[in-house]
């Protein structure tokens, strides 16, 4: 009798077959404002290191996929400058249970521009699957075309800045914060405040969606590029944006800028099933 083939044991495991599911960290995500994560509580979070140093964030989507932001892979760089860092809580060298995975080839969306206005997306293959574990574990993709409801509790996590131009100590924890999502048109709008842009000019443009605060305080910065943005539904965590881009951080008026996860789903998932 035939053992299951290379798909099935994959699928298996994007299922949950054998006790690991999409979405479900074995962690309590406990973070009620900016602070330190616990060990296991985001383990779909990713470092984008280039030779050695972190660079960018971003989330395991299946055992062989990240999805990153396409600007943290300039063109003339190489997949094999690249290693994706999972599992970790600190970036620092002493970090239990955490995997150390070369990128096969890294993919952007045939839309993407480097203003980073449209498809600001990287999917990175890696040389390998890696294993799963309490705390590596996939985040749940949303299905195309998903609207999340504006005002929607979600958090962004990474290992950036805590303030622009200071950043975050190597033995400082994963950082997470919790964001309200904000609709495109209040987006774009908070952005035109205090610049001379016609607000017929959209700034803020379709495919991409935005979360935070009007009056600031709260927000990624630099080095979270590429990394989740997270909203909890039906008792799962799903990955609704990713970071992109953003005035400053943590500004009034100049909420954080994603790429909406749900717009290029399709292509995502067209990838993954190869």
């Amino acid at each position: 009798m035939r053992g299951p083939s290379c798909l099935q044991v994959l699928l298996s495991l994007l299922l949950g077959e054998w006790g690991w599911r999409c979405g479900q960290p074995h962690v309590a995500s406990r973070i009620v404002g900016g602070r330190d994560a616990q060990a296991g509580e985001w383990p779909w979070q990713a470092s984008i290191q280039q030779r050695g140093a972190h660079v960018c964030g971003g989330s395991l989507v299946a055992p062989q996929w990240v999805l990153s932001a396409a600007h943290c892979f300039p063109r003339r760089a190489l997949p094999a400058e690249f290693r994706v860092r999972l599992g970790a809580l600190r970036l620092g060298p002493a970090s239990p249970g955490a995997v150390l995975a070369p990128v096969r080839r890294v993919l952007l969306p045939p839309d993407y521009s480097e203003d980073r206005a449209r498809g600001d997306l990287a999917l990175l293959q890696l040389r390998h699957p890696v294993p799963l574990s309490a705390r590596v574990q996939p985040v749940c993709l949303p299905e195309p075309g998903a609207r999340p409801l504006p005002g929607a509790p979600c958090w962004v996590t990474g290992w950036g800045s805590l303030r622009p131009g200071v950043p975050l100590p190597e033995w400082r924890p994963l950082q997470g914060v919790r964001v309200p999502l904000l609709d495109a048109r209040t987006c774009d709008r908070l952005y035109h405040v205090g610049t001379t842009v016609p607000r017929a000019e959209h700034i803020v443009l379709p495919g991409n969606l935005c979360a935070g605060y009007v009056e600031g305080r709260k927000d990624a910065c630099q080095g979270d590029s590429g990394g989740p943005l997270t909203c909890l539904k039906s008792g799962r965590w799903v990955l609704v944006g990713v970071v992109s881009w953003g005035t400053g951080c943590a500004l009034p008026n100049r909420p954080g800028v994603y790429t909406n996860v749900a717009t290029y789903s399709p292509w995502i998932r067209a990838h993954l099933s190869l």
